[in-house]
C-alpha cells in the first residue's frame, strides 16, 4: 500500500475499531457464542470430570487434565466450511502456571466462532469468565501458540468468505494455585474452493509430551468424501484409528505422559514421541502430485517408489517462468554461454539467489532444483537429484506430506541446496548433516536410490575471535577490539549479526560479475536522488547497528557498557571470500576487582558466555542432539597495564577431551602481553544419553574456565 494512502486511511479505520470495541460484547453477541458453546462444554466426554490430581506428578507446577481437538471438515459447491475446536482442562499447581493462564486468547471473526472459559476452585465451585470484558488484540502475532489454532484459514484463488482473523484477549480474575481452568474455543473458516482442484492444509506436528504432565488428550478428524487424511505415528506414538460411515472419522487417543524432561539439544521430531497429520481437500483422489492415498484411505507411508513417481510428476508440472526469466535475463547479460563449467554453476546459482531471494521472497527447494537442472542440461553439466528431508523434521522413510521433502543437487561429487540471502554454492546446510536420501532418476519409469548425504568434522565448521583487551584506568573498564570470523555451517550462527544494517546487499550484482540493477537505470537528477536516499540510509543504518550489535553482544557479555565501532570485513556471500568477518569495539564494565595495591581481572570471561548446565538438567533421558560438529576458537590478548605483571598464568593451562569433545587452553606471557589461546571443540551430532557426563566434563571445565581471575600484582 502506498505510505500515503496508508496514513490517511487508517486513523479513520482505527476510529472504527475504537467504536466498535464499546459494543464488540454486547448481550446479543454473548448469547450467540454461548449458543455456539453449549454443546462443546455440554459434551459428556467423562475426561473433563476429573478434577483429581495424580500423586506422580502433585509436585509439578500443573497438569493437563484432560485436552481434545476435533476437526470437521463439510464441503458445499464453493465453499469448504473447516470447524476446529479445543477444549482443555488444566490443573494449575504453582504461582507460574497461574500466570501463564491468567490471560485467554480467542478468536471471535465470524458468527460460528466462540469462546468459553470457567474455573473450578480448590474448593469445588464453579466460576464462568464472562467474555464482556475483553479486549481487541491489534497484532494477531502477539496471540500465544497455546491460543492459536492448528490450520487457520488458508489462501484461496477467490475469497468470498464470511469468517476473518479477529483476536481478543479476556482476564481471568482470581485465579490461584490449586484451581482448574477448563476453557474452549471454537475456531471457524469458510474457504472458497470455486476454480481449486485442491487444497493443502498446514501439516500438524505434535509432540506428545507437552510442558506439563497429561492424564488425556485426544484429537477428531471429520471428513467428506472429497477430503484425504495423511498421519504418521513416530517414536512409540499411539497411531490415528478409523471409524465412521456416512462420513469418515479418524481418532486419536494417548494418556498419561510426563512432561518434556530434556529440553536442551533435543531433536524433538526424532527422539520423542510424537505424530504428524495433514487434510488436504482434492477434487481427485491419489493425483500424482498430491501426497494422498485412495478415498477413505489414511494415508501412512509413502515407499521410495511412489516418491519416485510423485517427484517426477512434480517436476513435469512444475511452473518456474517467472524465476526462469529472471534467471535467464542475468545469464544473458553476463554472457554465460561462454562460461566454463565451474564458472557456469558458480554465476548461475549466485544469479538465482540475485532473482529468488534478493530481488524476491525466496523460493521452494523444488523450484531451484528444477531451475537450476534445466540450465545445467542447456551446458550439457552431469548431475543428480537428490530429495531428502532435514533431520530435525523427518527421515526420508517417513516422508508422507509434500511439503516435506527438500530438492537439492549432487554436482561433481558435492551438493547444491536452495539458496539463502547468506549462501554460497556448496555451503553445506546442518539439518542435512549424515542424512538418508534418494537419487530420482527422473522419466518414464522414474526411480529411487538411498544414499546417506556427507558428514562434516569440526574443521570444517570454525568460528574464530580474535581477541585485544587493555584496561582504561580512568574508568577501569576493559575497552576490547574483537574479529570474528566464521567458516562453514558456523556462518548460519553470525550471518544476521554480522550484516543486519550494512551495506552487504546493496552489490549483490557483484556475486555473479553482473551489472548494478539500479544505478543503470537511473540517470540525471533521479540517479542523484537515489544517491541522496542511500547517503541517508546507510547514515541511519550506521547508528541503528551500534545498537544491534550492543544488545547481540550482550548475550556473550551482560557488562557491556559501551558498543563504539563495527566494521564489516567481508559479508562471506562470494565465491572468492565465503567466510564472515567483522570486527567490534566495546567497553566491559565490572571486570576489574581491586585487591589492595594489586588487581584481579576476569580475563577468562573474554572468552564469552559459557554454558552452565544446572543440577536438573544432569539426568538424560534423551541423546544430546548437538546440530553439527564445530569448533570456537578464542585468540585472547591482553596488555598487562605498565607497573604490573600477571601472577600464576600457568594454572590457567589445562585439557579435557574424549570422544564427544574438549576443552583446551593454553597462556602465555610475551613481553608486557598475556596471550590465551582456548579451543571448544563438539565432535559429534548426537551424543549418546551414556556419554552425557562427558560432555559435561568439557562443557563444565569452559564454564569454570571462563569464571576465573588473573591476578596482576603491583611492581
Amino acid at each position: 500500500m502506498n505510505k500515503l494512502v496508508y496514513i490517511l486511511i487508517f486513523p479513520f479505520i482505527s476510529l472504527n475499531l475504537s467504536a466498535q470495541d464499546d459494543d464488540t460484547f454486547g448481550p446479543s453477541k454473548l448469547e450467540n457464542i454461548a449458543a455456539n458453546m453449549k454443546t462443546v462444554m455440554g459434551n459428556n466426554d467423562a475426561d473433563f470430570t476429573s478434577i483429581a490430581t495424580p500423586d506422580k506428578w502433585k509436585e509439578e507446577s500443573g497438569i493437563i487434565l484432560a485436552q481434545k481437538t476435533n476437526f470437521s471438515f463439510d464441503k458445499d459447491a464453493n465453499k469448504l466450511a473447516v470447524y476446529e475446536i479445543t477444549r482443555r482442562r488444566i490443573k494449575l499447581l504453582d504461582r507460574d502456571a497461574v500466570n501463564s493462564y491468567s490471560t485467554v486468547y480467542f478468536r471471535i471473526g465470524s458468527s460460528r466462532d466462540g469462546a468459553a472459559i470457567k474455573i473450578i476452585k480448590s474448593n469445588g465451585t464453579t466460576q464462568e469468565v464472562s467474555l464482556r470484558n475483553a479486549i481487541y488484540v491489534e497484532d494477531p502475532s502477539d496471540v500465544p501458540s497455546t491460543f492459536l489454532p492448528y490450520i487457520g484459514k488458508v489462501s484461496t484463488y477467490i475469497d468470498k468468505s464470511k469468517s476473518s482473523v479477529v483476536y481478543y484477549k479476556i482476564a481471568v480474575p482470581d485465579l490461584d494455585p490449586g484451581d482448574i481452568i477448563d476453557y474452549a474455543t471454537i475456531f471457524y473458516d469458510d474457504n472458497t474452493v470455486k476454480k481449486m482442484n485442491y487444497i493443502e492444509f498446514d501439516p500438524i506436528y505434535f509432540v506428545c509430551n507437552r510442558e506439563y504432565p497429561v492424564v488425556a488428550q485426544k484429537f477428531g478428524i471429520e471428513t467428506d468424501d472429497k477430503s484425504f487424511v495423511s498421519s504418521k505415528s513416530l517414536n512409540g506414538a499411539p497411531e490415528f484409528k478409523e471409524s465412521g460411515n456416512g462420513s469418515v472419522l479418524y481418532t486419536w487417543e494417548d494418556r498419561n505422559r510426563d512432561k518434556m524432561s530434556d529440553t536442551r539439544w533435543i531433536n524433538y521430531f526424532a527422539q520423542v514421541p510424537f505424530i504428524k497429520f495433514q487434510i488436504v481437500f482434492s477434487r481427485q483422489e491419489n493425483r500424482s502430485d498430491l501426497f494422498i492415498g485412495d478415498k477413505r484411505e489414511l494415508k501412512r507411508n509413502l515407499s521410495p517408489e511412489e516418491m519416485a513417481v510423485k517427484v517426477n510428476s512434480m517436476y513435469n508440472k512444475m511452473n518456474a517462468e517467472s524465476l526462469m526469466g529472471g534467471v535467464n535475463y542475468y545469464l544473458k547479460q553476463i554472457n554465460a554461454s561462454d562460461l566454463r563449467e565451474d564458472d557456469y554453476i558458480q554465476k548461475l546459482y549466485y544469479i538465482i539467489r540475485h532473482v529468488a531471494v534478493i530481488r524476491g521472497n525466496g523460493i521452494g527447494s523444488e523450484a531451484f532444483a528444477y531451475c537450476m537442472m534445466e540450465k545445467l542440461d542447456n551446458k550439457k553439466i552431469p548431475y543428480e537429484l537428490v530429495v531428502t528431508a532435514p533431520y530435525t523434521l523427518s527421515a526420508p522413510a517417513d516422508i508422507i506430506f509434500r511439503t516435506e521433502p527438500e530438492w537439492l543437487l549432487r554436482v561433481k561429487g558435492k551438493y547444491i541446496f536452495n539458496p539463502t540471502a547468506f549462501s554460497n554454492p556448496y555451503d553445506f546446510q546442518e539439518g542435512f548433516l549424515n542424512t538418508p536420501a534418494y537419487v530420482i532418476k527422473l522419466g518414464k519409469n522414474p526411480t529411487a536410490t538411498a544414499i546417506t548425504i556427507d558428514n562434516n568434522t569440526p574443521d570444517q565448521n570454525v568460528t574464530t575471535n580474535s581477541v585485544e583487551a587493555t584496561i582504561d584506568t580512568a574508568t577501569q573498564n576493559i575497552i576490547v577490539t574483537t574479529k570474528r570470523t566464521a567458516a562453514g555451517i558456523s556462518k548460519a550462527s553470525y550471518n544476521i549479526q554480522g550484516l543486519a544494517y550494512t551495506t552487504a546487499f546493496d552489490d549483490d550484482y557483484r556475486s555473479y560479475d553482473g551489472e548494478d540493477d539500479i544505478r543503470g537505470n537511473l540517470k540525471g537528477s533521479v540517479l542523484e536522488q537515489y544517491e541522496d536516499r542511500l547517503r541517508e540510509r546507510k547514515k541511519e543504518d550506521k547508528e541503528k547497528k551500534l545498537e544491534f550489535m550492543k544488545a547481540q553482544y550482550k548475550e556473550d557479555f551482560d557488562n557491556i557498557d559501551k558498543y563504539i565501532e563495527f566494521v564489516l570485513n567481508s559479508d562471506g556471500r562470494s565465491w572468492k571470500k565465503q567466510e564472515l568477518s567483522f570486527s567490534s569495539k566495546f567497553e566491559l564494565r565490572d571486570m576489574v576487582m581491586k585487591a589492595g595495591n594489586n588487581l584481579l581481572v576476569n580475563i577468562p570471561g573474554l572468552i564469552g558466555d559459557q554454558l552452565y548446565v544446572n543440577p536438573d538438567e544432569r539426568k538424560r533421558e534423551f541423546d544430546a542432539h548437538m546440530g553439527n560438529p564445530r569448533s570456537i576458537k578464542n585468540e585472547i590478548t591482553f596488555n598487562i597495564p605498565a607497573g604490573y605483571k600477571a601472577v600464576g598464568v600457568n594454572n590457567l593451562n589445562l585439557s579435557v577431551e574424549n570422544e564427544t569433545g574438549y576443552f583446551k587452553v593454553k597462556a602465555t606471557v610475551e613481553g608486557n602481553q598475556l596471550k590465551i589461546l582456548t579451543m571448544k571443540v563438539y565432535k559429534q551430532i548426537y551424543v549418546k544419553k551414556e556419554n552425557w557426563n562427558k560432555l559435561l566434563e568439557f562443557i563444565d571445565t569452559a564454564f569454570n574456565f571462563s569464571q576465573k581471575k588473573i591476578l596482576l600484582k603491583k611492581i
